[in-house]
């Protein structure tokens, strides 16, 4: 506007001046004509106009006589003075024209405006170029715009800089002006006139980045906008980047027409394959020869329509990019993506970017593509990007024939299970009624259903499924093999159901168990099936705890293509670990599992795998971590559909158990006692579920619910011959609740069983466990003994918050029988162990048997760093600086024998055993400064002096 108005004032000083305004399609260059046009008439100014038009250009004088017209009815007469008329030769009627203009001016300056130069007929453009030359002393100021959409010469013209040419008649302009795109201010004020509030930055960004800026494209974006609907509040950046309003590809076109649709054509192929197109590429999806293409996407870089880079021509607004294609029929787009994906592929392209044209494609009927496809399920697969496998697949069984529909039906199968075992049954459901014939890929399918099901909690299903095709396979004669292996699935969910007899080993060797697996399973996940089935046969018969054991890892050990294989068997098998006294090889197994899992971005397996690491992560006395993976397993995993599935009721019990224990006990309550909970969960899971909700009851006081909970419990395990007290320790958690409401021969004869049971088995957990029932409702002159020998048991097993619960009830036995100091001994190590499991509840439980036992409590733990006392700190510093006991009592002007007590009081709170390893917990700032937050404020000074 400032160079318009320098124009103006110009003309009005009677100066001739001449502006030319250059720019793309619709960056406003007749939108400036028209305001100056306006301007110039608010200013007293005469105005004559004229507009080129594309289809005009062929028609000799066409804007020139547009010009005399106006210029005629501006003076009042009928015809010009002088020789003017459309008879003359071009000088003169150039000159008759110049003396028009001249007359025009005698009572008020002249503004002369012509849009859209490059479509000027010749001579015209001859008459513009004698005008330009005789503005100086002229109140005219003339006023022209050229877009950059400029074509080759017409008729009889000259060549490109001739002065009959628009780029000839250009250069003698006194000033040319470049439109660029609106700023981000301009655009902050249309969208905020558009939406009626402060428009959002980010907002702001994401329209100008998709128009560039260009008023015509912006306009149209905001009619887009207005005629989807969208509510000024909704409209954000992720909106906008979808749009392509159609009006904006048809407007260019009619612009561009040159008589054919090559250009359509060549900007359709550039839309599929930009930002990398290429001449041979668009040639080949246009249908047009590689050179006129390289010549249209010169001409279309030039004009400023597309642009090119390193990666190749594309279009220089994203805007128009979704136009074109937005203007495109769906086929004729999958065509294009299918021209693009053989042209591509004929040329070596990245295996990457052909996917990416294969994707959205039609049929191409091609080996190669399928291939393709397949390769790029796989790099999602690995990538944890389950949504891209599952798109790359399904586009898979448009190009796959009859014998490879099964695999990838399959593995959309396992993709599904990977989101939740719910979607995963109906998918695997249709995968198998589509298998015709093949009667190994029918039956792996039918083992991913069964196991599909079995994780919604829906066992009988599974079992069905399984017995079913089992009884199939036996009666069509299938491979041996093939028939071990569904027996073998067949016993472990007859077993969960408590419908079959522990499985019969393959083979009895002379040591009890097999050391290996049947000669006749050569096949990997046959190997597992029978070694699951007889290491889960072994538990639940509660009394081959070593062959449960050795065949759970032999199991775990088989090889597995995917997390998805076996996960659920898999899990059940660290169970087994757990319940059998190798917590801390379950807790490996269960964490491997769960990154491979959280890899390959199964949220089902991840979830189960939480909610096993739940369950050993408690017998571990790990409260911390239990709740961690139980929270993990209900937020992360998939949502239940209508109830809960396997993973999120089992890590509901857990989850509630561990925040009872750490003292949340709002929460615990919340979780466990819902309303209607045990009619929501797998009746599979229903035992343990009652089993938490019972011990939680009890231990709120509610000992008559809570007792009727854990004999549910019981009745439920019973009727599923489910006896080990390894998996649920209902008996002795009932026999307490049965001691407290006074029924002491109820509370005796379940403690029996249970001991009994446990010593069959011989996990030293669940030994450990019946052992401090039967102590805490003993004779009394037992008690002491039996308690101890629980305390010994558990601590084998590693159970830590067991071991700490035993230990008190040790040391209140102890207060009971007067023998005080070892009373506060036991009752000091439980508070530590608690203290240590992060069990809160039990540690302030501790607390006040600890101040009845006459001991006064000085800090909350009495192990690591934050229970050193400033001397033993001191003396602990001086020591790992490698002083000797002699040296560190002359500094601390102590006696050597007090250096003594203190280094081994430091050894056995740091859990160490000599210099070197106090040197290494000096030095990784177990000693440090930072240590000593968790002590009072006067006695971290000093220890830190």
């Amino acid at each position: 506007m400032t160079a318009l108005d320098g124009g103006l004032s110009a003309a009005e000083a009677g100066m001739g001046a001449s502006l030319l305004l250059e720019g793309g399609i619709g960056t406003g260059k007749s939108h400036l004509v028209r305001a100056a046009l306006r301007t110039a008439r608010s200013r007293g100014f005469g105005t004559v106009s004229a507009r080129a038009r594309p289809g005009e250009r062929s028609r000799a004088h066409g804007v020139l006589h547009q010009m005399r017209d106006q210029l005629t009815c501006l003076l009042g007469t009928d015809r010009a003075p002088g020789n003017a008329d459309g008879g003359a030769d071009g000088d003169a009627e150039a000159a008759g024209m110049h003396r028009l203009i001249t007359a025009a001016t005698a009572g008020a300056p002249l503004l002369v405006a012509i849009d859209d130069l490059q479509w000027t007929d010749a001579p015209s453009l001859r008459w513009l170029g004698y005008l330009t030359a005789r503005l100086e002393g002229l109140p005219v100021f003339l006023l022209a715009t050229l877009g950059v959409d400029r074509p080759g010469p017409a008729g009889g013209g000259g060549g490109p800089q001739s002065a009959e040419s628009p780029a000839g008649v250009a250069s003698f302009f006194h000033r040319r002006a470049v439109l660029q795109g609106l700023n981000g201010d301009s655009v902050a004020y249309l969208l905020s006139a558009f939406t009626g509030e402060h428009a959002d930055p980010g907002l702001v960004r994401a329209c100008r980045t998709a128009t560039g800026g260009n008023p015509l494209l912006l306009q149209a974006l905001l009619r887009e906008l207005r005629r989807t609907g969208l509510a000024p509040g909704v409209v954000s950046a992720h909106r906008v980047a979808g749009l392509g309003p159609v009006e904006v590809a048809e407007t260019l076109l009619t612009r561009l027409d040159d008589g054919s649709s090559r250009v359509g054509a060549v900007l359709d192929a550039v839309s599929i394959v930009a930002p990398g197109a290429s001449a041979p590429l668009v040639a080949r999806l246009a249908g047009i020869g590689a050179g006129e293409a390289a010549d249209l996407l010169h001409r279309l870089v030039r004009w400023g329509i597309l642009t090119e880079s390193q990666e190749g021509i594309g279009f220089a607004q994203p805007l128009v990019m979704a136009s074109f294609r937005a203007r495109m029929p769906p086929s004729e787009r999958a065509r294009l993506h299918a021209e693009a994906a053989r042209a591509l592929y004929a040329g070596s392209a990245p295996r990457e970017r052909i996917t990416a044209y294969l994707l959205p494609s039609a049929p191409l009927g091609e080996r190669w593509a399928l291939r393709l496809l397949v390769d790029a399920a796989d790099a999602a697969l690995a990538g944890g990007a389950l949504a891209q496998a599952r798109v790359c697949l399904e586009r898979g069984l448009a190009e796959c024939g009859p014998e490879e529909e099964p695999g990838l039906l399959r593995r959309l199968g396992h993709i599904e299970l990977a989101d939740g075992p719910e979607p995963a049954v109906a998918r695997l459901r249709r995968t198998v009624g589509l298998i015709q014939g093949g009667t190994e890929h029918r039956a792996m399918a039918l083992l991913d259903l069964a196991q599909a099901a079995a994780m919604t909690g829906d066992v009988p299903e599974a079992l069905r499924i399984v017995e079913e095709e089992s009884g199939e396979l036996e009666r069509s004669g299938a491979p041996k093999e093939l028939r071990a292996g569904f027996r073998a699935v067949r016993g472990l969910l007859q077993l969960l159901e408590g419908k079959g007899a522990r499985p019969k080993p393959v083979c009895a060797p002379a040591s009890g168990f097999p050391a290996q697996l049947s000669e006749v399973a050569r096949c990997p996940w046959v190997r597992r099936a029978e070694a699951a089935a007889q290491a889960m046969g072994a538990q639940w018969s509660g009394t081959q705890r070593a062959e449960a054991v050795q065949q759970a890892r032999l199991a775990l050990g088989e090889p597995v293509t995917t997390v998805n294989d076996h996960a659920l068997m898999r899990l059940g098998l660290v169970l087994v670990l757990a319940r059998s006294g190798a917590a801390e090889e379950a807790l490996e197994h269960g964490a491997a599992l769960l990154t491979a899992a959280t890899g390959e971005g199964s949220r089902t397996v991840a979830a189960l795998a939480r909610a096993v690491l739940a369950e050993c992560a408690f017998r571990a006395g790990r409260l911390t971590e239990c709740l961690e993976a139980a929270h993990g397993a209900l937020e992360r995993g998939p949502e239940p559909a209508g109830r809960e599935w396997l993973g999120s009721a089992a890590a509901r019990g857990w989850l509630g158990s561990a925040l009872y224990e750490s003292g949340d006990l709002d929460q615990a309550q919340r979780v466990l006692l819902e309303a209607g909970l045990e009619n929501a969960v797998p009746a599979v899971t229903l035992p343990g579920l009652l089993f938490h909700r019972g011990r939680l009851q009890v231990a709120l006081g509610r000992v008559g619910p809570g007792l009727a909970d854990l004999e549910e419990c019981g009745r439920l395990l019973l009727h599923r011959s489910w006896t080990n007290p390894a998996l649920w320790p209902w008996r002795s958690e009932a026999a307490l609740a049965h001691a407290r409401l006074g029924d002491e021969d109820a509370a005796r004869r379940l403690v029996r069983e249970e001991l009994a049971l446990a010593r069959d088995f011989g996990a030293p957990h669940a030994v450990g466990v019946a052992l401090r029932a039967a102590g805490l409702l003993g004779p009394g002159e037992e008690r002491a003994a039996v308690l101890a020998e629980s305390a010994r048991l558990l601590r084998e097993a590693g159970a830590a918050l067991d071991e700490a619960r035993v230990l008190r009830d040790l040391g209140r036995e102890l207060m009971r029988t007067r023998r005080t100091r070892q009373a506060r001994e036991h009752l000091r190590a439980a508070a530590a162990l608690a203290e240590k499991c992060a069990a809160h509840l039990l540690v302030q439980e501790l607390r006040q048997d600890m101040i009845e036992a006459g001991a006064r409590p000085r800090r909350d733990t009495e192990i690591g760093p934050a229970s050193l006392t400033p001397a033993e700190r001191r003396t602990a510093l001086l020591a790992a600086e490698g002083l000797t006991n002699r040296e560190i009592a002359g500094r601390l002007y102590v006696t050597r024998r007090t250096v003594e007590m203190h280094l081994s009081r430091v050894y056995r709170k740091l859990s160490i055993s000599d210099r070197r390893a106090l040197s290494l917990a000096a030095d990784d700032e177990r000693l440090s400064p930072a240590a000593c937050l968790h002590l009072p404020e006067h006695e971290a000074a000093e220890s830190c002096a």
